[in-house]
């Protein structure tokens, strides 16, 4: 694909980077490689077991056949090692690589000699560029999408991308790699039978509060992520939802050198991120009210004190039929304001305005 044809990616000007020459593999990826390896196991056993994943040189990559059409190709989340070669060879293959940072890309890229056109997709510019990428997905190409780390389209502007293409029926191919949900969970301990991804929370306002309270209901284990500097904002917030006691495990700098879990509760984490600053991404793994009740055996709903939560909401749902509204518009407005189920709080105001009226 030449320059003039890229520039039909959108109505304006556009900055298309050109295909990177391949350059050596760099010491970097040595060292990393080299922290993978058992110490027990002589070097070169190990290169000739797992080979040039482990700081041989890398062969030019295979250029792949590929079919009109998106690409959502996984990246790896810190260790190069963990790069597929079919993601390689597609990357290798394709028209067009979108990035979320064309030069963090341009980096890795070079690492593997892969010789591509890149262009920025991200959070900033994915409104203006979508329609372009729309038309060169029409003219026949082939179109990667890549993250700086991990999958795209999970918890990333991606997402969108693929839906817009699915919904215009483009193929839409996934290359899988690895994910910072599933790695961290796998290595938390905690119940993975049954989880739920919620990404990162809104950052502020009513939706993060009604948000934190379904939370603190949610019977399966969760998966967030969390950014650094938002990191004991969050931990503050988990606590006031009544979910201190919880076990939490946070995760950062996976796969990395420097790769770190802890296994604290709530509480714990809060109050060790009051001393210690907060470094990298964060993936932190929730426990669920299932499994936190389950290894409470005294904490029976039935004998259980109400929280104060639900002493707060009482009290607001005696003002509301103090003030002369209807039990069912009770329920719909306290259900607006807090996430809880509206049958839930049909029933609590429907018991509450009987005690009202009993003699």
């Amino acid at each position: 694909m030449n320059h003039d044809e890229s520039r039909s990616l959108s109505t304006g000007r556009i900055q298309v980077y050109p295909r990177l020459a391949a350059t050596p593999v760099t010491t970097r990826q040595e060292d990393e490689a080299a922290a993978l390896a058992p110490q027990a196991c002589p070097p070169d056993a190990v290169a000739a077991a797992l080979g040039p994943a482990l700081g041989q040189p890398e062969p030019e990559p295979e250029v792949a056949a590929v079919r009109p059409g998106l690409y959502l190709v996984g990246t790896p989340l810190g260790n190069l090692a963990d790069w597929s070669a079919r993601a390689q060879a597609v990357l290798q293959a394709v028209d067009l690589v979108a990035c979320e940072d064309t030069r963090r890309s341009g980096l890795l890229f070079s690492q593997f000699g892969i010789r591509q056109h890149l262009i920025s997709y991200h959070e900033h510019n994915k409104a203006q560029r979508t329609p372009g990428l729309l038309r060169f997905l029409s003219q026949g190409h082939s179109l990667a999408l890549v993250t700086d780390a991990g999958m795209p389209a999970i918890s990333d502007p991606g997402s969108d991308l693929a839906a817009a293409a699915a919904d215009a029926g483009f193929p839409v191919t996934v290359i899988p790699g690895p994910t910072a949900a599933m790695t961290a969970l796998a290595a938390s301990g905690l119940d993975s039978r049954r989880f739920t991804f919620e990404g990162f929370l809104p950052v502020k306002g009513k939706d993060r509060a009604v948000r934190l309270k379904q939370l603190a209901r949610e019977e399966r284990t969760q998966i967030l992520y969390e950014a650094p500097h938002r990191l004991q904002k969050t931990l503050e917030d988990l606590l006031q939802a009544g979910l201190g006691q919880r076990r939490l495990v946070l995760g950062r700098e996976l796969t990395k050198r420097y790769e770190e879990y802890l296994r604290l509760t709530v509480e714990q984490a809060r109050e060790h991120y009051q001393t210690v600053r907060p470094l990298g991404e964060f993936t932190l793994i929730l426990e669920g009210q299932e499994a936190f009740n389950a290894r409470r055996p005294e904490a029976d709903p039935l004998q259980t004190p109400p929280e104060a939560d639900d002493l707060d909401l009482q009290a607001k749902l005696r003002q509301l039929l103090q003030s002369g509204l209807s039990v069912k518009a009770c329920a719909a407005q306290l259900s607006e304001e807090t996430g809880r189920s509206r049958n839930e709080l049909y029933r609590l105001c429907l018991n509450l305005k009987n005690k009202f009226t009993d003699p």
